[in-house]
């Protein structure tokens, strides 16, 4: 199939790039020859930027010195095997003999590497994508390698470093097996998201409508999102009123908070907080809700349309969306507003 899909051109150089080492390794044994080039090619940079990344994080655990390792980082120059860099600075600091520490100082290299650019957000998914893949072969040489995982991925939620939509869709995907699942369920119990996830209906009114007037006066989407992932995992009825919440409290203040919300609610969907069929939800419970919104705004068709606009040259909202007549799908809120 790989080889079909690269004689095809279906699969690009930085995707190769990321396969496992034992599957690039297989391909080349029965490799076609106008494919045996590239994958020999990737198979040697591969080799040649573990060897630097480990040599690199070995000294990292000794001196302590970030801004050695983004040096080598960038003389290396080879962005496409980073998220190798972060699953080997994980996995070395099992082998510590203060694993805690170890964890930390690891953590703060993420945090470090990540806020100059140096790791980008698909370094650290990659990375811990492949972390997970690899617990069972990393339990032979350390049975406590799923522990570890979960300490470190629990970690790296807390600094922002992954984000929980991450999480869900590693579980569907259920990388690396009965192990990854595990470990997986266990990092997502941890977080702040899952203890917040029982709030009652008035407590998520509350908390949502705290969240929105603020970003109203702040402009900051990166909070907002922070605070979606602490009331995650959002029902299907939830996430769609958040979006609905968003507009109609901008509807009811001036047009800059109309374009304010937009902009949020197309960040959160590209950041994947939010969902598409959430925001499609959340504008059909907007027009079910009209002829109670034009009480109190008058020009609120106007505006709802202008968000249909919008939404669909954001494409975030299918180009043949169709606001729901009266006698449409029943609204899915989770309560009267």
């Amino acid at each position: 199939m790989l080889h079909g899909c690269i004689l095809g051109g279906a699969v690009s150089s930085n995707l190769l790039s990321k396969l496992p080492e034992n599957l690039l390794n297989a391909g080349l044994q029965r490799t076609p020859a106008e494919v045996r080039q590239t994958l020999e090619g990737i198979s040697e940079d591969l080799r040649d930027f573990k060897k630097e990344a480990n040599r690199c994080l070995e000294e990292y655990f000794v001196a302590m010195n970030v801004a050695e390792v983004q040096t080598s980082l960038k003389e290396v120059n080879m962005k496409a095997y980073q998220h190798e860099f972060v699953k080997k600075a994980i996995t070395l600091s099992f082998t510590q003999t203060n694993q805690k520490q170890a964890r930390e100082v690891v953590l703060d290299l993420f945090s470090q590497l990540t806020a100059s650019g140096t790791l980008s957000k698909d370094d650290l998914q990659w990375g811990v994508t492949r972390l997970l893949g690899q617990l069972d072969d990393l339990s032979l040489d350390c049975p406590k390698a799923a522990d570890l995982a979960v300490e470190f991925c629990s970690g790296m939620v807390a600094d922002e470093l992954l984000s929980v939509p991450f999480l869900r869709r590693c579980r569907l995907l259920r990388i690396g097996g009965s192990t990854g699942l595990r470990v997986i369920d266990s990092t997502q119990r941890r977080t702040p998201e899952y203890s917040k996830r029982h709030l009652t209906t008035a407590q998520f009114k509350k908390e949502l409508q705290t969240m929105i007037l603020e970003y109203f006066n702040s402009g900051d989407e990166a909070e907002v999102g922070r605070c979606i992932r602490e009331l995650s995992p959002l029902s299907a009825a939830q996430s769609s009123e958040a979006v609905r919440k968003i507009m109609s409290l901008a509807m009811e203040r001036t047009g800059g908070e109309c374009e304010k919300a937009l902009k949020l609610i197309i960040w959160l969907s590209n950041q994947e907080e939010l969902d598409i069929d959430a925001v499609e939800a959340g504008f059909d419970e907007m027009y079910e809700r009209m002829s109670d919104l034009v009480l109190d705004v008058p020009d609120a068709n106007d505006m709802a349309r202008s968000f249909v606009v919008e939404a669909k040259k954001a494409r975030i909202l299918p180009a043949d969306y169709q606001p729901p007549t009266k006698s449409d799908t029943p609204s899915t809120e989770c309560g009267s507003a």
